[in-house]
């Protein structure tokens, strides 16, 4: 697991004595519909204990970011779908990045994974894996894309509760081609978290009241994008 800058933060301990816990188990048929698609180590009950304890010291937001989070062959099938995606300006003219609408696209790894991340057995593992009690249901899938002068400005998804899980396609990406994902410190001063677009990652957040935003993707960048498909899956009612 590769944990993601945490410049500053605390721990929470009765949202993580309510919310979730180590010794709840989804049903099997969680993990089976999700083989297709996930690395094997995060179906492993072991692994996902430790998973679990790492979303819970998260700090203020509960958080975790998984390095190899997808079989390696889906990571490339789904990369190499995203490099022939239809892509359009996002629809809300204040956030300068473009979406690949489900609906638009060809057939391919990218929308089969897309379909997936769209269901309510998608919302049961996310929540198995990081230990979320509550019942969850997938409420939206956006594909994203960004290039140099993009970025995408601080803003909170959410007031209902759940989690936001965001898998990485970008390869390669440096540090110098921003397009980091951060959370500004409630201070104002400086930033509680930074996530990189690292490749086959994915970065598990609980959604609810979280500000947050992409910094701009620099003209280091060049020719390469950041793409990302993010999921919410949020409480019932």
């Amino acid at each position: 697991m590769r944990k993601p800058e945490r410049v500053s933060g605390f721990f929470i301990p009765d949202l993580v004595e309510n919310v979730f816990g180590e010794d709840w188990r989804g049903p099997p048929a969680v993990n089976v519909e999700a083989a297709r698609w996930i690395h094997p180590t995060l179906l492993d009950p072991a692994i996902a204990t430790g998973v679990r304890a790492a979303f819970g010291e998260g700090g203020r937001v509960p958080h975790v970011c998984l390095s190899d989070a997808l079989a390696p062959p889906v990571a490339e099938s789904v990369h190499e779908a995203l490099t022939r995606a239809r892509f359009v300006p996002h629809h809300h003219a204040p956030y300068p990045l473009s979406i690949a609408r489900q609906g638009e696209q060809e057939p391919s790894a990218l929308t089969g994974f897309v379909q997936w991340l769209g269901t309510d057995a998608a919302a049961d593992y996310h929540a198995w894996l990081v230990g979320w009690r509550q019942k969850l249901v997938a409420k939206q899938v956006q594909v994203s894309r960004m290039g140099v002068g993009e970025r995408f400005p601080v803003h909170v998804d959410t007031e209902d509760e759940g989690l936001a899980v965001v898998y990485n396609f970008t390869r390669p990406w440096e540090e110098r081609f921003g397009g980091v994902l951060h959370f500004p410190h409630p201070s104002g001063k400086g930033d509680e978290l930074r996530i990189p677009p690292l490749f086959n990652s994915v970065f598990i957040f609980r959604s609810r009241g979280a500000p947050h935003g992409v910094s701009q993707v620099l003209p280091e960048a060049g020719a390469r994008f950041r793409y990302t498909v993010t999921s919410f899956f949020l409480a019932e009612g």
